[in-house]
């Protein structure tokens, strides 16, 4: 099955793309996408103690054992500050 994951902001530039479609087997689980995705982009290793990730528009934990399903949607979100 192919998961989409969207990246935004900081983690937009360290990928070099907006979002992108990544295989997985229907056993996969949130934390093995998140690996998964980190080891094909290792400069977001730095960044995962700091961002939210959002599965269908709810923040997950990216340690969880939930599993996911082909028509999640994957987000990896960083801190945004403004005024």
């Amino acid at each position: 099955m192919k998961i989409k994951v969207l990246f935004f902001a900081s983690c937009q530039e360290v990928t070099g793309v907006d979002k992108v479609e990544m295989e997985a087997d229907e056993k996969t689980r949130v934390c093995d996408l998140v690996e998964s995705v980190v080891k094909k982009y290792p400069k977001l290793e730095k960044m995962l103690g700091n961002m939210v990730l959002s599965v269908n528009l709810e923040y997950t934990d990216p340690k969880s054992k939930n599993q996911l399903k082909s028509t999640d949607e994957v987000a990896f979100i960083p801190p945004i500050s403004g005024g």
